[in-house]
């Protein structure tokens, strides 16, 4: 009876956590995000190359995307890059170290908004380059972006 009490509780509590929105990024320049998922509907805003979403849920071939400051709407789904990561800088100013960690020296500093490539993470950062040039820059505290 215990048994089958603490399997039906289980599993009870699996099914209803939602399951976590995985991350991504725009596959290409200048992607029209929409209110709804048809190429009929009004464009809310557009999204550059490399810009990282979460994927919230699909339908059809599109998909549902939630960017860093909370804005939502409908991507065609083949243009979304599942494969690359990329993070946007969140504080105002932010420091780029040379290693990860802050014993590390600055080598630049970066703004909020900013995109960026994410190359590696390490205890707590990740290390942050740039996505056409493909590049590495430094390493950012992981907390003080979003998308990885």
């Amino acid at each position: 009876m215990k048994n089958t009490f603490f399997l039906t509780v289980t599993w009870l509590i699996i099914l209803m956590v939602p399951a976590w929105a995985s991350t991504a990024s725009i596959g290409q320049d200048k992607v029209n995000v929409r209110k709804a998922p048809s190429l009929k509907s009004e464009v809310i805003f557009q999204a550059h190359l490399g810009y990282p979403v979460e994927l919230e849920k699909t339908k059809g071939k599109w998909v549902q995307i939630k960017d860093w400051q909370d804005n939502t709407g409908w991507v065609y789904s083949p243009l979304i890059n599942k494969k690359i990561q990329t993070a946007v800088v969140m504080p105002e100013q932010v420091n780029v170290r040379k290693g990860p960690g802050l014993n590390y020296p600055v080598v630049t500093q970066v703004e909020s908004g900013e995109v960026y490539k994410i190359f590696n993470e390490k205890r707590g950062w990740v290390k942050v380059g740039y996505y056409v040039e493909n590049q590495g820059l430094g390493w950012i505290r992981k907390d003080l972006v979003w998308g990885e």
